[in-house]
């Protein structure tokens, strides 16, 4: 008996509508359970799951690249490594509200009850008003060092 498998092939999966076990959309009965699967619900579920577990992946990235910029804010200080400090921390100047505003644009109107969503969706939110609050406080110190040392 041959399976026709490749490195191409899609494994789509989804949690069992009866016991939220995660099963592949090919079962026809979820194999904890036993619960019938309608294959066209089964397929939209993996779709809005595929999406849930993308929106949690790019949350956790926002919430690493918050983490850099302050690390990268602070290493501009230390003597011999303020060039990568400072380097490192205006690209991720430039690219954490980039990435918060493109999380919000495909992920914010997902409609789930999943607790990993819900999670994500409050590291993006607090990400995105933690970025924008360190960003205005950088903007205003460097102005007033600016006006203090000429």
């Amino acid at each position: 008996m041959a399976t026709n498998l490749s490195l191409s092939s899609k494994v789509e999966v989804f949690p069992c509508p009866n016991c939220r076990q995660t099963i592949n959309t090919s079962m026809h009965t979820c194999p904890f359970c036993s619960a019938a699967i309608d294959r066209t619900a089964a397929d939209a579920s993996a779709e809005v799951f595929a999406q849930v577990n993308q929106a949690c992946s790019d949350a956790s990235y926002l919430k690493i690249m918050a983490g850099s910029a302050l690390t990268f804010f602070l290493v501009q200080f230390i003597p011999f490594l303020g060039l990568v400090g400072a380097l490192g921390f205006r690209f991720v100047e430039v690219a954490l509200p980039f990435m918060s505003i493109r999380w919000w644009i495909r992920f914010g109107s997902l409609k789930t009850d999943d607790p990993d969503y819900a999670r994500a969706r409050r590291i993006a939110k607090w990400t995105a008003v933690g970025s924008i609050l360190f960003l205005t406080l950088v903007i205003i110190l460097s102005i007033i060092f600016r006006r203090l040392i000429p």
